[in-house]
């Protein structure tokens, strides 16, 4: 990669702050005092102190400057992991040199630019009668599931076979509670945290239990059961889920019937009570955690939270306003860090990437809101006082389009899957389409020449989900591919995700005699 394509990503301008060394005193500044005046070797260490884009700025100075970066793995590594939006794992990299780290990651972005749909090995999922409607989730090469009595963690395709884990857990093995009047609400599994968090009724009031995945008490839990700060009855119809990221879990219920809804956040590792919790009297809400003590909550608008400290209410950090008021429930999609042991890399939890989709009914077809979560981490203190209007900081931002209501994405750091469905015949659709964009800053860069970019504005209608006519323009720069058709038989595609180097896709077969299966189609990048 030439230097020049990382220079096309930031300004050509430098701050003299950066530049130059002040005497004390009130001395004008002289020649002798500039950083050029300085040995290389501290050339170098002041320019390594820099951030990316500073050490980028700096470089455009002059040829000395450009040619010390172009000749220092060191500065192209810092600009590569920060182009990519990445952190480093502490203790996984130490021993491998500077210079094949950088290659490493260029060659991984590179490959989601060349990936081939058609090029898969096939696993079976268990289709015993308990786990074939059972929810599932991938994570850590391993597939996740849980239904009404049980729950399993297994196995796929495993790259290092000392990193595999198979559980299977009955679920009244986790619950500490023993009643014949029991429904299970939701199930939560961290394989990386070694967690399973069982949310739960027991004659119609609501139970939270957690263990360690591995049996017990879990060695850094408060306690065994987090306490609701108003354990209301459940309700006819409520719906309930969990979400937890590092050691915040989430209790979310809705209740169409009073269309309201109650949410709770506990620290698991520190207290088994809290006070951050809230409530409304709206039916649109989706939420999802932003870093460590941030949690962002979708209805009519973007609200963005602290919940640090636990014992009290969430504060309100700021107000993000939507372009419109949406017509029906906002779904957050955003992928949690949960790495393996042998990962190098995990996803900078300030600069990843949200789905929003909003649409006016389940049957028609949605938008998706492609948000840059930058947005959300730089927030003066006066943020909270006043909604930020969509048009100061969505554009930028963000890009939207329209999905098939019989299509899947998924997210993975700065990219987004897309498959969608085409050659519709009769309502269903005779082959899929593969779409990978990236979002990172450099996308271009690392496609060394392929796919497509896409800088420019674009503008979408979006009455479908408006009161009123309405139409968008967005301009977050992408880079994107887009796949051969690949075909869809006599099966239909149930769900997909993707890792750090892996496309996973649940395909839903039926056969006369055997009746529907399971199988999951993993495709190695």
């Amino acid at each position: 990669m030439s230097s020049h394509s990382h220079l096309s990503m930031t300004e050509t301008s430098c701050r003299p702050s950066h530049l130059q060394i002040v005497k004390r005193g009130h001395h004008d500044l002289s020649p002798k005092t500039g950083l050029l005046s300085l040995p290389e070797e501290l050339q170098f260490d002041v320019l390594h102190l820099l951030s990316c884009r500073d050490i980028l700025r700096c470089t455009s100075v002059c040829k000395a400057l450009r040619q010390m970066y172009t000749s220092s793995s060191d500065l192209q590594y810092i600009v590569e992991l920060s182009g990519q939006r990445l952190l480093p794992v502490p203790n996984t990299i130490n021993h491998i040199p500077i210079s094949e780290r950088l290659q490493l990651l260029r060659d991984k972005a590179h490959a989601w630019f060349k990936f081939n749909p058609h090029s898969f090995q096939t696993v079976s999922v268990p289709n015993n009668n308990r786990l074939y409607y059972a929810d599932k989730t991938i994570t850590c090469e391993h597939l996740c599931l849980w239904d009404s009595d049980v729950a399993a963690i297994i196995p796929i395709l495993p790259k290092s076979p000392q990193q595999t884990v198979e559980r299977w857990h009955q679920l009244n093995s986790v619950i500490s509670v023993s009643h014949s009047d029991l429904k299970i609400l939701d199930v939560f599994m961290n394989l990386a945290q070694n967690l399973i968090i069982v949310a739960y009724l027991v004659q119609g009031t609501p139970h939270i239990d957690l263990r360690a995945l591995d049996g017990g008490v879990h060695p850094q839990a408060a306690g065994s059961r987090l306490l609701l700060s108003e354990p209301l009855r459940y309700m006819a119809n409520e719906s309930a889920n969990l979400k937890g990221l590092g050691r915040h879990i989430a209790l979310r219920r809705i209740v169409p019937r009073f269309d309201q809804w109650y949410l709770q956040i506990w620290d698991w590792q520190r207290s088994t009570t809290s006070n951050c919790f809230f409530n409304g009297e709206a039916d649109l809400i989706d939420f999802c955690f932003l870093g460590n003590n941030r949690l962002l909550v979708a209805s009519e608008s973007l609200k963005l939270y602290s919940i640090e400290d636990t014992s009290r209410a969430p504060q309100l950090l700021a107000c993000f306003l939507l372009p419109t008021t949406p017509l029906f429930t906002p779904n957050i999609l955003k992928t949690e860090p949960q790495m393996h042991a042998q990962e190098m890399y995990t996803s900078h939890p300030e600069h990843q990437l949200l789905c929003i989709t909003y649409s006016i009914s389940p049957e028609c077809d949605p938008f998706v809101f492609i948000i840059s979560t930058s947005i959300f981490s730089d927030l003066d203190e006066t943020a909270a006082a006043t909604p930020i209007p969509w048009d100061r900081w969505g554009p930028s931002n963000s890009r939207v389009f329209e999905q098939d209501c019989n299509g899947k994405i998924h997210l993975s750091g700065s990219r987004v899957l897309q498959v969608i469905p085409a050659g519709e015949s009769d309502y269903s659709p005779s082959y899929y389409i593969f779409r990978m964009m990236d979002f990172s800053p450099l996308a271009e860069a690392n496609s060394r020449g392929l796919g497509q970019v896409a800088k420019e504005t674009s503008v979408i209608d979006i009455s479908g989900i408006t009161k009123e006519a309405r139409s968008l323009i967005t301009s977050l720069p992408y880079v994107e591919f887009v796949s051969d058709k690949v075909p869809k038989g006599t099966s239909s595609l149930a769900n997909i995700w993707i890792d750090t180097d892996r496309i996973y896709t649940l395909i839903v077969s039926y056969s006369f005699g055997s009746g529907f299966s399971n199988k999951l189609e993993v495709i190695d990048i």
